[in-house]
């Protein structure tokens, strides 16, 4: 049987022995319940709030509502006034939650604790403009010279680039496709290891090494299990984008920048898959407890965890140091590199040069961790420290 037949043959039993498990499935259908769930939870967070209820105690301006509407309006938000007898009953309705604020004669904001900026900022400035329209008709003034003080000239902006409409859009994207990657990557390389310490303990991976290599059993386990967490990316990624646009929640181009960083989160995924799922194939071979699992675990974290949250940062601020040189530096390119891509505009060289870099690192890895594969792969017992497992792959 050829070399590739046996990899495909390993690949194939990897995807279907996770593919059918229940706990894989469970896990699916909550991950994408819970991605589809985004859209109407952002739609919610987008309908209109209620309008502010204002109370009033003393006299009421002539076109008090109108005034706070007015103002309100500025912050797409309604205002009405209830009226109060007293300044007690003011107090009372705010402890009630009956009223957002109570102003007191015209002078004097009461607020439960301490005050809203927002709200503040409507009633002061309804208050004001009714007291210099009091002003203007106390002096004669005439209208075009009222409007000229009640309404100055305002000033004209001028941008030197245009605002990008997609910008706020692929933020969102890249946000989403940042956690996706980070939890594939993690997901599917634990699933490498895991599978690889329960062969080792069943006792499962001799039967399976007395007909192939270790080198291309190791292959077969990490392209059957890479291609399901793949295809877990395509469908968690079009629940998102489907999500999105089908809710309105914003405004995402399924045809255009949807598709485009789609493309490139999965590009990514393939990249950094491969140079973890190695390495947590190589340190599952090292164990064969479960007890074991979770401290050697923590050595891929080194480099997961900080390329998750450089790419975070990056959706702020792309061009920044550490974004620009994690973009660049393996293993976090495969985190950085592809959020860079969706929220600022990369230099192809730079690309290029992540690519070549993770192409690099991947290689060194998966000679490397063949090696502690196959010089550990058979130990049974305790955990195999690299440097056996490596002594005993040069004398094998």
């Amino acid at each position: 049987m050829s070399a590739l037949r046996q990899v495909l043959l390993v690949a194939w039993r990897d995807f279907f022995q996770r593919v059918r498990s229940k706990a894989f499935l469970v896990s699916m259908l909550i991950i994408v319940a819970l991605v589809a769930g985004v859209g109407p939870l952002m739609t919610l967070e987008g309908k209109t709030p209620q309008p502010y209820t204002i109370g009033v105690v003393g006299a009421v301006p002539n076109d008090l509502e109108l005034a706070l509407d007015t103002a309100a309006s500025a912050f797409d938000r309604k205002a009405k006034i209830v009226t109060f007898d007293s300044v007690d009953a003011g107090d009372v309705a705010l402890t009630d939650g009956h009223a957002d604020v109570v102003l007191v004669n015209g002078t004097e904001l009461v607020w439960k604790e301490a005050p809203r900026p927002q709200l503040e900022a409507i009633v002061t400035s309804a208050v004001q403009g009714l007291e210099r329209q009091r002003t203007v008709a106390e002096l004669g003034l005439s209208d075009e010279e009222a409007a000229r003080l009640l309404h100055p000239t305002p000033l004209q902006t001028r941008s030197l680039t245009e605002p990008d409409p997609s910008a706020g859009p692929r933020r969102i994207a890249g946000y989403v496709g940042s956690i996706l990657l980070y939890i594939s990557i993690l997901m599917f390389g634990q699933f490498v290891m895991l599978g690889v310490m329960e062969e080792k303990q069943s006792r499962v991976v001799e039967v399976v090494l007395s007909r192939t290599r270790p080198s291309r059993l190791l292959a077969g386990k990490v392209l059957g299990i890479g291609t399901l967490g793949f295809l877990q990316l395509v469908v968690l990624g079009g629940a998102a984008l489907l999500t999105l646009s089908a809710t309105h929640a914003v405004n995402v181009d399924l045809g255009g920048i949807g598709l485009r960083i789609a493309g490139a989160v999965l590009f990514w995924y393939l990249l950094g898959y491969t140079l973890f799922a190695v390495v947590y194939a190589a340190l599952g071979a090292t164990i064969s407890r479960q007890e074991d699992a979770q401290g050697v675990g923590m050595i891929p974290m080194l480099g997961i965890l900080p390329g998750f949250i450089l790419s975070i940062v990056a959706l702020d601020d792309p061009n920044g140091m550490l974004p620009h040189l994690g973009s660049i530096i393996p293993p976090f390119s495969p985190f950085v590199m592809p959020i860079r891509m969706t929220v600022t505009s990369v230099p192809l060289w730079e690309v290029a040069l992540s690519i070549a870099l993770i192409l690099a690192a991947t290689y060194w890895v998966l000679r490397l961790g063949a090696r502690v594969y196959e010089g550990s792969i058979l130990r049974i017992g305790a955990k195999t420290r690299l440097r056996d497992a490596l002594k005993a792959d040069s004398e094998a």
